[in-house]
Formats: C-alpha cells, structure tokens, sequence
C-alpha cells in the first residue's frame, strides 16, 4: 500500500497506474463473490424468550416468610432469589441436558446439516459431539435490564431450529425439577428422621418449621407448571436467512479482489 516517505499525490497516480489491474481484481472478486453466496448454505435463526417462573414468585414469597420465623436461626430459608432461573441457564447447554436431546430420534442427524457450503457432504457427528456443539450454537443474551434471556439458534432448517429450542426448555427445566425434588426428598428425610429423635422442645418447635418449609418446596416441585423458567415468547423463525449476509460477502470479496490486483501491479512494476 501507501509508503511512509511516499506522499499523497504520489500515491495516487501509482494508484490510478495501476486501475487496469485494480479493474480486473474488481471484476474477479464480485465473480468470487456470487460463487460464494450460492455456495455458502444458508442459515436461519429460531429464537425465544424466556423469564423465571411463576413459581419462582411463590418461592420469593416463601422466603421472605421464612426469614421471619425462628428457624432462621437454624436455616437461612430459600436459596437466592431466581436461582433456579440461573441455573437453567448454566444446564442449557451443558452435558446432562445435551446427552438427553442426543437420544431423541434423529436429532444427532439433523444438527450433522448444519455445515458450511452446500455442496458439502453433511458433518458426521456423534452423541458425544452435541454439548460441545451446542455450546458453540446455542447463544443466550439478556433482554434489556430484565431477568429474561433471549435464546436463539441458527440451522439450515427453521423449523429444526425452533424445534431444537422447544426440546431444550423442556429437557433443562424437567432437569432442575428433578434434581430439586430429589434434594427436597432428602431434607425432608433427614428433617423427618432428627424430629424423631429430638427432646428439646425449642429443637423440635425449629425442625417442625423447617419440615414445613421442606413440605412446602415439595408441593412446588410437583405442580404441573414451568418450574425454573417459563417461555414468554415461543420460538420465532427468521423470514430470510441470517447467514450470509450477501452484500457483506460481495463487498468484502469486491475489495479482496481490489487491493490483490493493485498489490499484482505493484509487483509488476517493481520486477520492471
């Protein structure tokens, strides 16, 4: 390009020297340019909006209860306010829920179409490769200054993409319940066993508040409703494909092609 002890005026007769070749590389680029953009397989993109569940009210209320009660003193009430809702987050895209949706028929296939060219034999892939595909293609950004998270994928196939999304909001909150219910089973075992055994009557008086608390996070647990985060707004398919941007690739195949034919005369001439 353009040398320090080169001046302006000089750059640009060297420039307009060189306009043949800048012309030709104009020409081969935008040529270029449209291979790639009938080549290149287009992408569409599914997304959904998502916010903590309803329940995870009921549970904020429940805590601000708890927290007044004597068994304060001895448990510090519920976890922090939509926690569940974070760790939906952090499971979406994680191993135990991709070994799930890898089970689904098909699945695996499917995600094996998401490649570059279309002219491409599709990618071969295995169980063991959708956590770290999903990793890389599920993308989860906030939605303003709210709680809730706007989760999008991009594939081949719109209704794929959508539908990948609706099996994993119902794999991961499912997952969380699960696990909740499973550990709520467990405090209430271990709550129910030392009730038995205790004398002290101030003992008992917090066990029995903590048993209820236990009681109550079970019946949560077991209502037939989103339990770690609710879809607010179901998937959405893009009309047109997200990817590739058409006048993108042009442009920037128009100026490869530029800058390689005025570098070709530049290199002509200096071989003069």
């Amino acid at each position: 390009m353009m040398d320090e002890s080169e001046s302006l005026p000089e750059f640009m007769r060297r420039l307009w020297g060189a306009r043949l070749f800048v012309l030709a590389g104009a020409i081969i680029g935008s040529i270029l340019g449209f291979i790639l953009i009938v080549s290149l397989q287009p992408h569409y993109q599914a997304h959904m909006i998502v916010a903590p569940a309803m329940v995870q009210e009921v549970r904020d209320t429940m805590q601000r209860f708890e927290q007044g009660t004597g068994a304060s003193r001895y448990y510090n009430g519920s976890e922090p306010v939509s926690s569940e809702f974070t760790r939906f987050e952090q499971v979406l895209r994680e191993g135990t829920v991709a070994g799930i949706l890898a089970r689904y028929d098909g699945i695996v296939d499917r995600m094996g179409e998401d490649r570059l060219f279309s002219f491409t034999a599709r990618n071969k892939m295995t169980t063991k490769d959708v956590p770290e595909y999903l990793a890389r293609h599920i993308h989860v950004d906030p939605v303003g200054v709210t709680t809730s998270r706007r989760i999008s994928y991009d594939h081949p196939d719109p209704q794929f993409a959508a539908q990948i999304l609706k099996h994993l909001h119902r794999i991961a909150d499912t997952t969380i319940r699960h696990k909740a219910s499973a550990e709520t089973q467990e405090r209430i075992s271990w709550l129910q066993r030392e009730l038995g055994q205790a004398a002290n009557p101030e003992h008992r008086q917090a066990l029995a508040q903590l048993l209820m608390v236990q009681e109550r996070r079970r019946m949560l647990a077991s209502m037939e409703q989103p339990y770690a985060a609710e879809m607010v707004e179901p998937p959405v398919i893009s009309a047109r494909p997200v990817w590739p941007s058409k006048s993108l690739v042009l442009l920037a195949s128009i100026l490869s092609g530029m800058m390689i034919g005025f570098f070709v005369s530049a290199l002509r001439r200096s071989v003069r």
